[in-house]
């Protein structure tokens, strides 16, 4: 029978020595260290250990007689009230596991279905396979909000005419969101008939591209020489929606 009882009270929480203390003060009613430790043969310095852990949970009080130091076991009917306590805790971090570890956990798996393929390209080759693979494959609508200004950096203006070129015989609906400079008019010229541009307030700088082609979204620094690219189509329609809409208003 008491190993049904120990069994059970090991699931709540307690440790042994917790029940060896409580069951034999609930035999005598009262009792010192010192008869608590010759009863269940447990150490006097982890008797006092287990007493306070109970005294804790609200099952041990202290009690004099004289000068000497008793504790009391409380009603095991008190047990009844951690067990109620334990099942709200265990709601609690229930609903703690639902609502937050595991929204956060599954964002930071990387095999979850519906989680955005991130890439990174380096250098002036990396850029290129970004517009070549991607942003020229994905859609016939590509939206950029760059300058020309930053991309001499990596690519040439001869380079970027073959670049026009491409967009010609794909028949993409090509826009530009640029800064307003010499060299931007210029280059808004060139692919005039090909590309359509408009130009941000003069004084608006622009120090990385973004460029949107249907689920993708592209971030490129020529400045650093890398590009960012992110696969998602709700991600690509909500940048897209703002792009658009700097678009319609300029």
């Amino acid at each position: 029978m008491l190993e049904k009882v120990e069994k059970a009270l090991l699931q709540l929480g307690f440790t042994e020595k917790e029940i060896a203390t409580y069951v034999v003060l609930l035999e005598i009613g009262a009792g010192s260290v010192q008869q608590i430790s010759r009863a269940t043969e447990i150490n006097r310095v982890s008797v006092y250990a287990a007493i306070d852990e109970l005294k804790q949970k609200g099952l041990v009080v202290e009690s004099r007689k004289g000068k000497k130091k008793l504790f009391v076991a409380e009603s095991p009917d008190l047990i009844a009230v951690l067990l109620d306590e334990k099942k709200r805790k265990l709601l609690k971090e229930e609903k703690n596991l639902q609502n937050m570890v595991l929204p956060i956990l599954k964002a930071i798996n990387v095999r979850q279905e519906n989680k955005p393929q991130i890439k990174f390209f380096e250098g002036r080759e990396g850029i290129t396979r970004v517009f070549d693979e991607y942003i020229l494959k994905n859609s016939r609508d590509v939206i950029n909000y760059g300058s020309y200004e930053t991309a001499t950096q990596v690519v040439s203006f001869k380079e970027e005419m073959g670049y026009f070129q491409d967009i010609a015989k794909k028949k993409t609906f090509y826009r530009m969101i640029l800064e307003d400079t010499p060299l931007n008019r210029k280059f808004a010229q060139a692919g005039r008939g090909v590309a359509h541009a408009k130009f941000l307030p003069a004084g608006t700088k622009i120090f990385s591209d973004i460029v949107v082609s249907g689920p993708v979204v592209a971030l490129i620094s020529y400045e650093k020489g890398n590009a960012t690219l992110i696969e998602d189509g709700s991600i690509a329609q909500a940048i897209k929606i703002v792009l658009d809409f700097m678009w319609e208003r300029l």
